[in-house]
């Protein structure tokens, strides 16, 4: 079983459509499982058209509680936590969502009036997307850890392809390089880092293929929407050259992929005979080419 993660520097550079028309395509021959690490805008679902068949909540976020009946408000709480999660004059009140359960007012509390419980802060969702299934986490609004729902995300993402007999895992990885990227990338047979053709987008490229190297996964570059500013085209395509990275493929503007995504519908299946669409086997291809290099 191989696990390929799709992932970008700049958000809005077309990942979430470009693995959803990956998955249909290689679920015509292999057994294919789908997880979404993007815990914080989670939306393959939205362009696979996918059906809910089971969410569960999760606790992998900590908090302080008070008790009152124990607090003298002394305020030492509040003296020491860092975060600034603690305020009041008589009384301690703790901020949820900035509190990021370290600790520190529990050792410091006097009367042992403090304690850190874990929290739901998010949900794990299972989706129906025809012959795929989906595996999908979602943050709650305001909360941390999503490092550690992505963690969670790809554990039960092996075990449907483990229990499915899949052959392989494609996960739509979030944007940026911070902890979820880390988390969705670590363990990877392969990295594919989707971009387009802007100043922007090629500075964050370089920063999350820093993140990927220093993992040493297998990476390879895909340019969106190429042919939108030629200038830079030709600036990611000497960064790649510079760096001995691969363009898998270019796929051009193409206003059937905006269709296709505004009716729900991976644009491979919409309009299968598209220049996006045709451009989107390629890369399926090339991607397969270099799964196998690994075998």
């Amino acid at each position: 079983m191989r696990e390929i993660v799709i992932v970008s520097g700049k958000g809005g550079v077309g990942k979430s459509s470009i693995v959803a028309s990956l998955g249909i395509i290689y679920a015509q021959e292999y057994k294919v499982v789908l997880a979404d690490t993007d815990v914080d805008a989670p939306n393959l679902h939205l362009v696979l058209g996918a059906k809910l068949k089971n969410s569960e909540n999760i606790a992998a976020s900590s908090k302080a509680f008070i008790d009152y009946d124990k607090c003298i408000g002394c305020m030492t709480c509040k003296d020491i936590c860092k975060f600034s999660s603690i305020i009041g004059v008589d009384k301690p009140i703790i901020i949820p969502y900035s509190c990021e359960g370290c600790g520190a007012c529990t050792l410091t509390c006097p009367e042992d009036a403090i304690e850190i419980k874990e929290v739901v802060n998010g949900q794990l969702n299972i989706f129906d997307a025809g012959n795929m299934l989906l595996v999908a986490g979602e943050l709650h609004i305001g909360e941390s850890s999503s490092g550690r729902l992505v963690d969670i995300v790809k554990k039960r993402a092996r075990q449907e392809a483990k229990n499915s007999q899949a052959e392989m895992i494609l996960t739509d990885g979030p944007p940026g390089i911070g902890c979820p990227v880390i988390a969705s990338v670590k363990g990877a047979d392969y990295v594919a880092l989707v971009t387009e053709p802007t100043p922007a987008a090629l500075h964050d490229l370089k920063r999350v293929v820093e993140v990927v190297t220093h993992f040493r996964i297998p990476l390879g570059i895909v340019l969106n929407r190429s042919d939108i500013h030629p200038e830079s085209n030709a600036a990611v395509k000497k960064f790649a050259h510079d760096n001995g990275f691969s363009i898998l493929a270019e796929i051009p503007y193409d206003k059937n992929m905006t269709m296709a995504v505004a009716h729900g519908r991976p644009v491979i299946s919409a309009y299968p005979e598209t220049p996006a669409s045709l451009a989107l086997k390629n890369l399926a291809a090339a991607l397969a080419a270099r799964i196998n290099e690994l075998s």
